[in-house]
């Protein structure tokens, strides 16, 4: 028999036995509905797509990723929509570990280095951090390991997503990919957010924010109207994530040349959405974010002359929205006292709180445990003496659950990866990449100025950039370093 027809013969086997599974699957949940009712036959179906899908992340690594990245980003969505209490977001670490465990599966086969590309100081760093947080399982200060091992497994899962984005990102083509990708599914939650500010939310989204007084108090406006969030979890993490990706594209637009007029039209079209949308979430530690950022392209490109003129017309700009004779726009108004920091009572407060918790944080260097901190923990730790605790700062809930030594080391994670971001803008000799390593590191350095004001890194679907960004990081400079060794 030819190696042909052998091939014939095994994709005829391949077919009947999958028509056959697929039988057997109609006839297996037919029979689940006849003796059990509609709400099983349910359940076995979602089992059975999730599977699939799973099955799908191992094979193609590559789509694996990007279903992660896209169901972060509509998952909470569809759970107002549906109206239901499961835990949906659990599909998100589901298929980052398909993802991770295809591109194991591959490693195996094709008898590659496991750490290949990490050796690198940020992952070194990393390497550390998860380190102590398994520590933090046995800190004595726990009530309840629940909320401690939710978080572990969750930052670990975010380790899980940064190995596969470091081992995916094999070209510039793939990293190309990535912002294109991010960007487009951005862009589209950025003027979802833009509708509702024009036409008003759905009712169901409105439904979801009047289930709760907590919810009400929190996404309330001055005028009666309510904050956007778009398809995310909350008008924080929209804000963050519009002003992250906003400042990507501002970026891009900057340094694309003339030439590329379409492109300059499109990304600058992009910059207005992702401000907007930026702006109805209400989110001042965002809007901070975008200053900041800005200040930080400044300062990176200043022998450039464009650059000399960009800061000239943000300037302008800055001080016309700070003091212009504009007045009863809420949009406005919220911009305006993100700046005036002695106007600002929900900063006062929070420095008050920060204050009388010190004495806290010194005494205990390990911190009170993982989960021990915030509203949403409570549930946990009742008795605990951080329980209830508004820590707001990222860094600040750090110090508190896992203590100073904790902050010391996020500290330096994040120093590593803004200086390894830095160091790799002005070493490299390739402009291309150099755009790339530029945004980069501006959207990392954004996200962690937004750490001092909010729980900033650590919520879906933003630390996905976050870490993709670190990925860009590590990659451009060894993909550099090898073209140059072949050349």
């Amino acid at each position: 028999m030819s190696f042909q027809s052998e091939i014939s013969k095994n994709k005829s086997f391949a077919n009947i036995l999958l028509v056959t599974v697929l039988i057997g699957l109609v006839l297996l949940i037919t029979f689940a509905i006849a003796k059990t009712g509609e709400l099983t036959a349910v359940f076995m179906m979602s089992a059975i797509i999730g599977l699939a899908v799973f099955t799908c992340c191992i094979l193609f690594p590559l789509f694996g990723l990007y279903l992660v990245i896209a169901v972060a980003f509509f998952v909470n969505d569809i759970t107002r929509l549906l109206d239901t209490e499961a835990t949906l977001t659990l599909a998100v670490d589901v298929f980052t570990l398909g993802t991770f465990l295809g591109i194991l599966f591959r490693k195996v086969v094709m008898r590659e280095k496991f750490l290949k590309n990490c050796q690198h100081p940020i992952v070194f760093a990393y390497m550390v951090y998860a380190a102590y947080t398994v520590i933090q399982v046995f800190n004595p200060n726990v009530q309840s390991m629940e909320a401690n091992l939710l978080i572990v497994r969750k930052f670990f899962v975010l380790l899980l997503f940064l190995y596969s984005v470091i081992q995916l990102f094999t070209d510039m083509e793939r990293i190309k990919q990535f912002f294109k990708i991010w960007i487009a599914i951005a862009l589209l939650t950025s003027f979802y957010a833009c509708w509702q500010a024009w036409f008003g939310m759905p009712q169901y989204q409105l439904n979801f924010v009047m289930s709760n007084p907590l919810w009400v108090s929190l996404y309330s406006l001055d005028d009666g109207d309510f904050r956007k969030f778009s398809f995310l979890a909350d008008p924080k993490e929209f804000g963050l994530l519009a002003a992250a990706t906003g400042l990507i594209t501002l970026i891009f637009f900057l340094t694309l040349k003339k030439d590329r007029k379409k492109e300059k039209i499109l990304l600058f079209i992009a910059t207005v959405i992702f401000s907007l949308g930026m702006s109805y979430s209400g989110t001042r530690t965002a809007n901070f974010m975008l200053v900041m950022g800005i200040f930080m392209y400044i300062l990176m490109t200043i022998s450039n002359r464009k650059t000399l003129i960009f800061s000239s017309v943000v300037a302008v700009i800055f001080v016309i929205v700070m003091y212009g004779p504009i007045y009863g726009n809420t949009t406005i108004n919220r911009l305006r006292t993100t700046f005036d920091f002695s106007k600002e009572e929900s900063l006062q407060v929070r420095d008050i709180n920060r204050h009388n918790i010190q004495p806290y944080m010194q005494s205990h260097p390990i911190g009170g445990g993982l989960g021990t901190t915030g509203i949403l923990n409570l549930g946990f730790n009742s008795r605990h003496p951080l329980a209830g605790f508004p820590t707001d700062s990222g860094f600040l809930k750090v110090a508190l659950e896992t203590g100073w030594i904790g902050l010391i080391i996020q500290c330096i994670v994040y120093f590593l990866v803004l200086q390894q971001g830095i160091h790799a803008y002005y070493r490299s000799k390739n402009s291309y990449y150099k755009k790339f390593l530029l945004a980069a590191t501006i959207a990392l350095f954004s996200y962690v100025i937004a750490q001092y004001a909010q729980v900033a890194i650590g919520q879906a679907p933003g630390v996905f950039l976050f870490y993709g960004l670190i990925a860009v990081i590590i990659r451009l400079p060894q993909m550099e370093k090898a073209n140059l060794s072949e050349t």
